[in-house]
C-alpha cells in the first residue's frame, strides 16, 4: 500500500469514491457540506493537473483520495471565534474521502501529510469541515488536530477550522500518538471533555443510546393494529407516533421507533378503510344513520315487530289477549266487570219494581 499522486487514469475510481462519500454524509446527518455537485469532475481534474491530488493505492485499488496543498489558503486569512495556533507556513488537507473498505485510512493520510509538511519546513497542517460533519471532527481530533475557530469559504459558508503541529514540541514527530490516540503533551496536546470534544469547540447535542421510547412506540403500534376495528386504536396509534418521534429526536436507535410509527399508520389506514366500507355498505342497502338511531330506540319498546311496551304477548302488556288486558280480561274484561255492578244494580231495581227500570 502506498500514497501517490493521482493520475488522470484514476479519475473514474476517484469520482466513485466521492459519490459514495456524498451519500454517506447525507445518511449520517450531514447533507449540507458537499452540495451542488461538489467536488466536481472539473475540480478533481484541475487538482490532478496541479499535482495536488493524492490517492491511497492498495494493489492498484484506490482506498482513499485527498488533496494536499502547501501555501496560503485565502479562506484561512480570517478566522473568527478563535485563532490559529501558528503563524508560519502550513499545508492544507482538503477533500478527503474513503472508499469505506480500509479502516484507519484517514489516519494514514493525515500522517503522510504531516510528514510532507515537516520535510518542506511547514509548521503545521490545517483543515476545515462542516459543523454537521461529526465524523470528520472526530477523526481530526483523534489525529492530533485542535479546534481553532470558524473560517468562511469563498461563498460565505462557515466551516470549523482545525490545526495540527507538523513538529510537536521537543522535535517529536506530530504523527506520534499516545495510547488515547492523541499527541503527547505540549501546546498541541488535546484533552477531550466528557463529550469527546476539545474545550472551546462548539458543543453539539449528542444523542443517547436508549431504546425505551422506541420499544414503547413499537408495542403501541402493534396494539393499535390489533384493535384497528375499534376506536381505541386511534389513541394507541397517536401515542405510538409521539413516542416514536421522541425516540428519533433523543436517541441514536431509530429502528424500533420507525417500526412503531409504521404500524400505527397501518392501523389508522385499516380503521379508515373499515369505516368507509361500512358506510358504503349502508348506503347501498338504503340504510341511513337516522334509521340506525330510530331502530335502536324503537327496539327498546318493540320486541316483535310492534311496540314491546304496548305488545308484550301478542300485542303486549297493554293489550294482553287480542285487546287490552286491563279493559278486556275475559273477552270483554274489567271494563265489562265494572259495568256488572251497574247491571246488577239495575236488575235489583227490576226485581223490586217489576215491569221495568223506572230509572231508565
Amino acid at each position: 500500500m502506498m500514497i501517490r499522486r493521482a493520475a488522470i487514469q484514476d479519475l473514474e475510481q476517484i469520482m466513485q469514491i466521492y459519490e459514495r462519500a456524498v451519500q454517506y454524509m447525507h445518511a449520517s446527518g450531514n447533507p449540507n457540506q458537499w452540495v451542488e455537485g461538489y467536488p466536481s469532475r472539473a475540480l478533481i481534474e484541475e487538482d490532478i493537473a496541479r499535482g495536488v491530488s493524492y490517492v491511497v493505492d492498495r494493489d492498484g485499488v484506490i482506498e482513499a483520495v485527498f488533496s494536499y496543498i502547501e501555501g496560503e489558503d485565502p479562506t484561512y486569512r480570517q478566522i473568527g471565534q478563535g485563532m490559529w495556533r501558528t503563524n508560519g507556513s502550513y499545508g492544507t488537507v482538503h477533500r478527503l474521502a474513503s472508499a469505506g473498505r480500509l479502516r484507519g485510512v484517514a489516519g494514514i493520510c493525515f500522517s503522510w501529510c504531516a510528514e510532507q509538511a515537516k520535510m518542506h519546513g511547514c509548521s503545521s497542517l490545517r483543515a476545515d469541515t462542516h459543523q454537521d460533519n461529526r465524523i470528520m471532527q472526530h477523526l481530526l481530533q483523534k489525529n492530533g488536530f485542535v479546534y481553532c475557530g470558524v473560517i468562511h469559504l469563498a461563498n460565505g459558508a462557515p466551516r470549523l477550522a482545525f490545526e495540527r503541529a507538523a513538529v510537536a514540541p521537543g522535535g517529536a514527530y506530530a504523527g506520534m500518538q499516545n495510547p488515547n490516540g492523541m499527541n503527547p503533551g505540549g501546546a498541541y496536546a488535546v484533552t477531550p471533555n466528557a463529550n469527546g470534544m476539545n474545550p472551546g469547540m462548539p458543543q453539539q447535542k449528542q444523542k443517547g443510546d436508549g431504546r425505551g421510547y422506541g420499544i414503547a412506540s413499537l408495542i403501541l403500534g402493534i396494539v393499535s393494529v390489533l384493535l384497528f376495528c375499534t376506536c381505541i386504536n386511534w389513541v394507541t396509534a397517536i401515542l405510538a407516533v409521539i413516542f416514536g418521534i421522541i425516540q428519533i429526536t433523543k436517541n441514536k436507535e431509530h429502528g424500533l421507533a420507525i417500526g412503531g410509527i409504521i404500524t400505527a399508520a397501518v392501523s389508522m389506514v385499516l380503521s379508515v378503510v373499515l369505516y368507509l366500507a361500512m358506510w358504503f355498505g349502508m348506503t347501498n342497502a338504503g340504510i341511513t344513520y337516522e334509521d340506525l338511531l330510530y331502530d335502536q330506540y324503537d327496539d327498546s319498546y318493540d320486541s316483535d315487530g310492534s311496540d314491546a311496551w304496548y305488545d308484550g304477548g301478542g300485542n303486549g302488556s297493554y293489550d294482553g289477549g287480542g285487546n287490552d288486558g286491563w279493559y278486556d280480561g275475559d273477552g270483554s274484561g274489567g271494563y265489562d266487570y265494572y259495568n256488572d255492578p251497574y247491571d246488577y244494580f239495575r236488575d235489583y231495581y227490576d226485581v223490586q219494581e217489576p215491569g221495568g227500570n223506572q230509572f231508565m
